[in-house]
């Protein structure tokens, strides 16, 4: 029998108190305030699946991405390369080649690999969670040490290029987007913060976190103690623990979308 969605989300996240609305003040026992808004700080294209994946549990998501990815151009003459390595599926666009289609495409996380396949890669090969977990994957998968591109967005994958050199790999690291970070939090989570509306946060990746934090006015961080932040690893959680003042941190029990879910529970 297949087992309820409900108890698979559960079991994806360590046991944590149920989110509920935090007791309001005695002058506003009149003017009842739904804390069901669940901030989504992702940029697209996760963004939209997550949305729906939030509100199908029953929560008011809550769009905020604090990342702005700008697309650039992998020069034409770039080589065939042995094997294509995609941390991030904003790489994907730049690199989506018809005459590279046979090229065997190693990315971190099953939702790049899942955009990846669709946009026509025939052999593609998914690492757990990290980039940490791609690299290991390569070593044992490619013995040979072949011609690596390794698609990243502007100022990452430096490390990991030269952990790659290092293991005898000829790496060609190529910036397909850049990323910005938001100066301010969009109106619609800023004026749901202010009303005491947020019961969580979701946080994918640790510059999406540091640019959320960044973001924050002084009066916006001070009303952090109400609310849930849910980081999917926790390198994610130590960059968000540098702002004290959050009702919880929750850390994924996997580096995925279905643990990170795990972790709000039910409104």
């Amino acid at each position: 029998m297949r087992p309820a969605w409900g108890a698979i989300l559960a079991a994806a996240c360590a046991p944590t108190a149920r989110l509920t609305s935090l007791p309001r003040a005695p002058d506003q026992q009149n003017a009842p305030v739904a804390q069901n808004g669940v901030i989504i700080t992702r940029p697209p294209p996760g963004l939209a699946p997550t949305m729906a994946a939030v509100a199908g549990l029953g929560w008011q998501p809550i769009a905020a991405s604090m990342l702005h990815v700008e697309p650039l151009s992998l020069a034409p003459d770039t080589p065939r390369p042995d094997a294509i390595v995609l941390t991030s599926g904003q790489a994907i666009a730049a690199i989506n080649r018809p005459a590279w289609h046979d090229v065997p495409c190693y990315v971190v996380g099953h939702a790049t690999g899942a955009r990846a396949r669709v946009a026509g890669f025939t052999h593609v090969v998914t690492a757990a969670g990290t980039a940490d977990d791609l690299a290991a994957l390569l070593r044992a998968a490619l013995p040979a040490r072949g011609r690596l591109l390794l698609a990243v967005g502007r100022g990452y994958g430096r490390d990991m290029a030269q952990a790659l050199r290092a293991e005898g790999f000829r790496v060609m690291r190529r910036c397909v987007y850049a990323v910005r970070p938001g100066q301010r939090l969009p109106m619609q989570a800023a004026q749901a913060l202010g009303a005491g509306q947020v019961a969580a946060i979701l946080f994918y990746s640790t510059r999406t976190a540091q640019a959320f934090l960044a973001a924050l006015t002084a009066t916006q961080a001070g009303l952090l103690g109400q609310v849930v932040a849910v980081a999917m690893s926790a390198g994610v959680a130590n960059a968000l623990a540098t702002v004290p003042a959050w009702r919880d941190i929750r850390v994924a029990a996997r580096p995925d979308q279905a643990a990170m879910l795990a972790c709000l529970g039910n409104p």
